[in-house]
């Protein structure tokens, strides 16, 4: 099966769709604004139904991508600064860095339907569809929130290390991972591992400089670390840095298909394509700040 990856370009207002067989970018889709700037800031996608639904920032709005089209086919406005989104049954959640808030979507009616209170510049959100649950990070007071989909309320809020980038579930489910990036020190930035039974943080592993996004499977993290131009790959169940690689410029949105992992170069404008074994690389333009990816 033939693998896209699609790529959110903040400041082109476009989406790649990226080849990775041959590692060539096939089209940009771009998006339409209704803001009063002329501004779209595509940062967070999740796929449903074939189509990506996209989290912008400069238009506050959702863009509804058809992805056998190509096309833009529906914006609606959700609040200011959207930043992530995943969707559960016909519900997308979007979260809202300046509003401080998760805002509930009806993709059926078309409608917002509620708004729940999450901590302060909520950047990324994570859904575990088993457990019916959502985890946000949340930048600003340091900390991650957990959210019940069932009815949409906000069960616990834990105190974590400085400024959360990213918050992830590990594949069983049982812990969460969180990028502390202390993104403005000069201290390295850590993944904390903490466990969803008593919400206590087990361990933490040191890795880069202002540590941003990250990927997991069942055994490694692969972590982009925006302010030092390097990936870390951690073994998550022996709490190690594996290795770093060197990538230059600064990493942003991450994601791994085969063995290869695929990270956005946010100061060059780049893809970056890194094979895990020999750190062999090789690098394609690319739409102004990539961040958020999904494979389909």
């Amino acid at each position: 099966m033939l693998n896209y990856l699609y790529v959110c370009n903040t400041s082109s207002d476009c989406v790649s769709k990226v080849n990775l067989k041959n590692f060539t970018e096939e089209k940009r889709i771009f998006l339409n604004s209704s803001s009063m700037n002329g501004r779209v800031g595509p940062h967070g996608v999740c796929e449903n139904n074939n189509r990506l639904i996209i989290a912008n920032n400069y238009s506050d709005s959702i863009s509804i991508l058809n992805i056998s089209k190509e096309v833009e086919e529906d914006s609606y406005y959700i609040g200011i600064h959207c930043n992530d989104v995943v969707v559960f049954e016909n519900n997308a959640y979007i979260i809202c860095g300046d509003l401080n808030s998760l805002v509930v979507f009806d993709l059926i009616s078309k409608k917002i339907i509620e708004e729940i209170p999450c901590g302060s510049l909520p950047h990324s959100i994570c859904l575990n569809k088993e457990k019916k649950l959502l985890l946000v990070s949340n930048m600003e007071d340091d900390s991650i929130t957990l959210i019940d989909c069932v009815n949409n309320e906000n069960i616990k809020s834990i105190r974590v290390g400085a400024y959360p980038t990213k918050a992830l579930f590990t594949v069983d489910g049982q812990y969460s991972l969180v990028c502390e990036s202390n993104i403005g020190s000069d201290y390295k930035g850590s993944i904390a591992v903490m466990s969803l039974k008593n919400y206590k943080v087990i361990n933490r592993i040191t890795v880069g400089n202002s540590p941003i996004d990250m990927y997991c499977n069942e055994s490694f993290g692969f972590v982009s670390n925006f302010g030092d131009g390097t990936i870390s790959i951690i073994d998550i169940n022996h709490y190690r840095e594996e290795k770093k690689i060197i990538v230059g410029g600064m990493p942003r949105g991450i994601i791994k298909c085969g063995e290869n992992i695929y990270v956005g170069d946010n100061y060059n404008n780049l893809l970056i394509k890194v094979n895990i074994e020999d750190e062999n690389k090789k690098y394609i333009p690319i739409g102004g700040e990539p961040t958020g990816m999904i494979l389909i």
